[in-house]
């Protein structure tokens, strides 16, 4: 009997799930709303028939479930704290009511230390023993993979490279810090820095693709590919700051490797360029030779960070 595992990725517009071999094929995926009812009880219900639903199209019975979730997450007591992205996830117990539901073991896991263990069973990081990886979206957020396991220290908090502060004085960020790597070169920090390009009047194109909407780092990117030299300048900026950041990590992990995954790659080689320019200037010695792979796991990420979870188990 093959062996699969239910595999779950959970956002605020779409809850998704699929049932995943041993080997990272996904046999089976369902996708659903996330109610806007925010009651915990709806979203359970909601997430029960989620699951069971893919359960039942499967041919063999799952050995085990888990759950990919943005935010702060108690693992070994299947308990979500807070998830930005989901309001009705606020100190909820999650796999107790999903475990007697489903009659199988539920599990949790941090969506970004999830994606870590991810790459390293399916994706860029195959053959590490030790990952570092990091997701670059609207937030910046990251896991760690040490001796082949998923590292998440005292309170499940490691691996938070976007709350690194680069600079003490620098922009406010959400955790209450200033001068975070998230503050300064996450998503929303790059429709910052588009939103003051396009009112200081320096970037016409950005102006243009924006339409009288806020700036988005998505415009910021698209100008970019259209040659604005201040778009380009403003990526590379943001890049040269997450490589310090990285480069601050690789010196006191000493990876095998530094993944990457999320939206921000859309921005290409003037991301990437300066990134890892300055994760190599930064690191100390052979470590400045650690490679960068980008993601190969596309759209699935978030699910076969999941069953990889889920097959730990």
């Amino acid at each position: 009997m093959a062996r699969t595992v239910i595999a779950g990725d959970f956002g605020g517009t779409n809850l998704r799930a699929a049932l995943v071999s041993e080997a990272g094929e996904v046999l089976v995926r369902q996708e659903v709303s996330t109610p806007a009812d925010t009651s915990p009880d709806a979203v359970l219900e909601r997430i029960g028939d989620l699951l069971a639903e893919v359960r039942d199209r499967g041919e063999d019975p799952p050995v085990a479930v888990s759950l990919a979730v943005a935010g702060l997450i108690d693992a070994d007591r299947g308990i979500v704290m807070v998830s930005p992205n989901i309001p009705a996830f606020r100190n909820l117990s999650l796999t107790a009511p999903l475990s007697e539901r489903l009659g199988i073991h539920v599990s949790i896991e941090n969506d970004a230390s999830a994606a870590a263990l991810g790459e390293h069973r399916f994706g860029a990081g195959r053959g590490a023993r030790h990952l570092l990886h990091a997701t670059l979206g609207t937030g910046i957020g990251g896991g760690l993979v040490i001796d082949g396991r998923l590292y998440r220290g005292a309170q499940g908090l490691a691996g938070e490279i976007g709350h690194i502060v680069l600079d003490p004085a620098g922009p406010p960020c959400g955790c209450g810090s200033r001068g975070c790597l998230e503050a300064t070169a996450g998503g929303v920090a790059f429709g910052r820095r588009a939103q003051r390009l396009v009112e200081s009047g320096s970037a016409p194109i950005l102006a243009e693709i924006a339409a009288g909407q806020p700036a988005t780092a998505g415009h910021l990117a698209e100008a970019a590919r259209r040659g604005e030299a201040p778009a380009i300048a403003e990526i590379r900026n943001g890049g040269h700051s997450i490589g310090i950041g990285l480069g601050s990590i690789v010196n006191i992990l000493n990876p095998d490797v530094v993944t990457l995954s999320g939206g921000l790659l859309g921005m290409g080689e003037f991301l990437l360029d300066p990134l890892r320019a300055a994760m190599a200037s930064l690191a100390y010695g052979p470590a400045a030779n650690t490679p960068i792979r980008t993601s190969t796991l596309g759209e699935d990420a978030g699910l076969l960070g999941a069953a990889a979870v889920a097959l730990a188990h």
